[in-house]
C-alpha cells in the first residue's frame, strides 16, 4: 500500500515554498509598460516571478523528500510556473502601494529581471551569469524597500498570502499527494 506524504511534510514544503518566492523559473518577456497587465486585470511580471519561485520551491522540496513517490514528484514537476500567479497578483495589489508595485514590475519586466529569474532557477554563479554592473543592479533591486515589502507580503505567515496563495496551492498539492484511498493530503493554507 503506497504511503501518502505526511501532513507535516506537505506543510513544510508549502511553507518553505512560500518563504522563497525568488528562487524562480525563467519568465517569458513581460509587457513593456510596468503594471500594465496588472491594471488591466491580468497578472504582472512580479506576480509571475513570485509564482515561479513558489512552484520551484515546491518542486525542490518534493524532489528532496525521501518519502515522495515518483508519481508524486512527477505531479509536482508538472505544476505550471504560473500556478499561483493570479492569487499572488491579488496579494501584491492588496499589500503594496502603486509606487512599490511599479518599481518591482519595472525590474521583473526588464531584460535584467528576466535574466535574474533565470539565474536564480538554475542556481547560476552570479559572477558568471552577470556583468558586474548587472549584478550590482540586481542586488540593489533585491535590497530595495519594495522588494522587502514583497517578501513580507508573500510569505505563508501573512494571513492574506496563506488564504489566497495557499488556497490555490492546497488543492494542487492535495491532488499530487493523494493517499492510497485516493484522498488528498492534509495540506492546509498558512
Amino acid at each position: 500500500m503506497p504511503r501518502a506524504a505526511s501532513p507535516s511534510l506537505i506543510l513544510a514544503v508549502l511553507a518553505s515554498a512560500l518563504l522563497a518566492p525568488f528562487a524562480a523559473a525563467a519568465l517569458e518577456p513581460a509587457a513593456a509598460k510596468p503594471d500594465a497587465a496588472a491594471s488591466a486585470g491580468g497578472v504582472g511580471a512580479t506576480a509571475r516571478a513570485v509564482s515561479a519561485g513558489i512552484v520551484a520551491g515546491i518542486r525542490q522540496g518534493a524532489q528532496q523528500d525521501r518519502n515522495a513517490k515518483p508519481a508524486q514528484i512527477a505531479c509536482v514537476r508538472a505544476l505550471a510556473d504560473d500556478a499561483v500567479a493570479a492569487p499572488a497578483q491579488q496579494v501584491i495589489e492588496a499589500s503594496l502601494d502603486a509606487q512599490d508595485r511599479a518599481y518591482l514590475e519595472t525590474f521583473y519586466a526588464s531584460p535584467l529581471g528576466v535574466k535574474y529569474q533565470a539565474a536564480m532557477l538554475s542556481n547560476a554563479d552570479p559572477d558568471k551569469a552577470f556583468s558586474a554592473e548587472e549584478w550590482t543592479q540586481a542586488q540593489a533591486a533585491m535590497a530595495s524597500p519594495a522588494y522587502q515589502k514583497l517578501r513580507a507580503a508573500t510569505v505563508s505567515s501573512n494571513p492574506l498570502a496563506a488564504q489566497k496563495i495557499g488556497g490555490t496551492l492546497n488543492p494542487l498539492l492535495g491532488a499530487c499527494f493523494k493517499d492510497a484511498d485516493g484522498q488528498g493530503g492534509e495540506a492546509k493554507g498558512g
